[in-house]
């Protein structure tokens, strides 16, 4: 009989310390998670709730959590989003509360309380995704280029052309190349302003990386940014945006440029094409093992291979934009 209960006393030690080792890697993942894939970190976390409560569990700290790394994630506070959230806690606390008084799993208000979750989640994602797009008509023209506005990462590292000069070869207008190593937006405002001579139809704007590596804040960044998007548009150019991701789990200017593809119903390329040059590097995994499949060769700079990769993403955007019409 001791035996028996020492057995379970085991089993039960080590069955907390597997769910203390998987919550905690949930909670890594979640903060991992590309923008573009924020959605359904969500549902997974929505999931283990459902999951939670009709094993009997109240399955708050699920949504709890969920809300917690939303928030240190600095999500756009778009509408949906936020009464997701808000949603979310709410929820907890009244899970919380009746803990102790159980309803059946398959009740009514059980499965009102779930379908509202996935409502709520519904909405959100499609919000999230129209964030990212141009809803308003933008005319192409055949007789107007395309400015590329941003540091290193659009310049280029010699003998490298940077992203631009693969974008000419698959664009039927003109691609002017104006990255300058090290810029922050500032100064990038008084280049955006002279390269309004060559009468462009749209701007592709990468900047914000050495606005958080020189110290600035968000504000102004974001206050720069807005700048160039009114200049863009006083000119009769569209603005397009470059999502610059600042760090892998901790980014305090994260949703910078989501937000302001909403408030000003920008096309957005989200930071898939900055990751996949970082993790296809030497300093990452898995790039580290496919030397023949890199991106970059330092870590952060695309080369050759990379800038093709990034100008996929661009000429993709610009597709959505204008349509097959801008493609050779």
């Amino acid at each position: 009989m001791p035996d028996e209960v020492t057995s379970q006393a085991t089993t039960g030690i080590f069955r907390r310390i597997f769910r203390t080792i998987g919550i905690c890697l949930a909670i890594a993942a979640s903060l991992l998670c590309f923008p573009h894939w924020l959605p359904w970190m969500i549902a997974c976390w929505i999931l283990w709730h459902v999951i939670a409560i009709y094993r009997g569990s109240p399955g708050a700290w699920p949504l709890f959590a969920c809300t917690l790394i939303l928030a240190v994630r600095l999500v756009p506070r778009t509408p949906a989003m936020v009464l997701l959230a808000l949603t979310m806690v709410m929820l907890g606390i009244w899970r919380l509360r009746m803990r102790s008084q159980p309803t059946p799993a398959g009740g009514w208000f059980q499965t009102t309380t779930v379908a509202l979750l996935v409502l709520m989640w519904g909405w959100m994602w499609v919000e999230y995704r129209r964030s990212a797009t141009c809803d308003h008509d933008v005319r192409f023209h055949p007789d107007r280029p395309i400015v590329c506005i941003g540091d290193s990462l659009t310049q280029g590292m010699i003998p490298d052309r940077g992203y631009p000069g693969q974008l000419e070869q698959r664009l039927r207008v003109p691609v002017i190349n104006l990255g300058v190593s090290g810029i922050a937006t500032g100064p990038a405002i008084g280049i955006l302003e002279r390269s309004m001579v060559h009468h462009p139809q749209a701007v592709i704007i990468e900047l914000g990386g050495h606005d958080f590596l020189k110290w600035h804040s968000r504000a102004s960044t974001k206050a720069n940014l807005t700048k160039m998007i009114q200049l863009c548009r006083a000119n009769d150019c569209e603005p397009v945006l470059m999502e610059i991701p600042r760090g892998f789990m901790i980014d305090p200017y994260a949703s910078l440029e989501r937000e302001l593809a909403y408030e000003f119903d920008l096309q957005l390329i989200d930071d898939r094409w900055l990751r996949q040059v970082v993790l296809m590097s030497p300093a990452a995994p898995p790039g580290m093992w496919l030397k023949d499949a890199q991106l970059s060769d330092d870590g952060i700079h695309s080369n050759p291979r990379g800038s093709g990769a990034i100008a996929e993403f661009v000429t993709d955007a610009l597709v959505d934009l204008y349509g097959d019409q801008v493609l050779k």
